[in-house]
């Protein structure tokens, strides 16, 4: 049993949408991919994105990570606002707010788990008195502190998201966006997957976003969004209290 969405509890959010559009095309081509979307993303939580083919969700997680601008509308990220930024300025709120977890990893195949968080550190731009112990420190943070210095085609796909998903927390980042981050995975490694993205979500400094389709992710989230058509047709909590069904 779900439960409406309730109050934040006085927590800020991490960040904040209101009454996002995106049209594509023009005159006698143009479509509305969404419809005036509001969307929040408290510290603490892992949020799923859900909907079906077509029904906007990408392009709304793209927008939310400064990928694609709004054709209307407001975005707000770690208290920065990101409409009317030009491309460099999206790029900047980007680098230093959003860390992201794809599919398909995208990791740097000649270079070690080690390396490939350092070049998000890097591409951060972000000072820190030590950037390869905090490459480390993230790698840790996943279980990967063993294979430091392995290559991505000596890794599983389990530890190849693992990776990715210590990259994305490179930095420390506000907001951490993933893309299906279980569809390229069997279900134990996709288990592991969730559970991982579950801890790394009670950081009370970083709220998680995922898009997903696959139902055996529901039981990690703190809170579920899903949209049809362009438009948020529900925004709940689930009852992890509630008593499981008997047959």
């Amino acid at each position: 049993m779900a439960q409406p969405l309730s109050a934040s509890g006085g927590r800020k959010p991490l960040l904040e949408a209101q009454g996002i559009t995106k049209v594509f095309g023009t005159g006698a081509g143009e479509i509305t991919v969404l419809k005036g979307v509001d969307v929040n993303l408290l510290p603490g939580e892992l949020t799923l994105l859900m909907g079906p083919s077509g029904s906007g969700k990408t392009t709304l997680l793209s927008i939310l990570g400064c990928i694609l601008s709004a054709t209307a509308g407001s975005l707000s990220i770690a208290s920065e606002e990101a409409v009317g930024l030009d491309a460099e300025g999206l790029a900047d709120l980007r680098r230093r707010n959003i860390g992201f977890v794809f599919q398909q990893y995208n990791l740097f195949p000649t270079m070690t788990a080690h390396e490939n968080v350092l070049i998000a550190l890097d591409v951060r731009g972000k000072p820190l008195p030590d950037p390869r112990a905090s490459a480390r420190t993230s790698l840790e943070e996943v279980g990967l502190s063993h294979r430091i210095d392995t290559y991505p085609s000596k890794l599983s796909g389990g530890e190849k998201q693992r990776v990715a998903i210590a990259r994305s927390l490179a930095g420390a980042p506000a907001v951490i966006l993933a893309d299906e981050p279980t569809a390229a995975l069997d279900s134990e490694n996709g288990r592991a997957v969730m559970e991982l993205l579950a801890k790394v979500s009670k950081d009370p400094t970083r709220a998680v976003l995922a898009v997903t389709h696959d139902h055996r992710t529901l039981k990690y989230a703190d809170r579920i969004i899903k949209i049809e058509d362009g438009i948020i047709s529900s925004d709940e909590r689930p009852d992890k209290n509630a008593a499981s069904p008997t047959h």
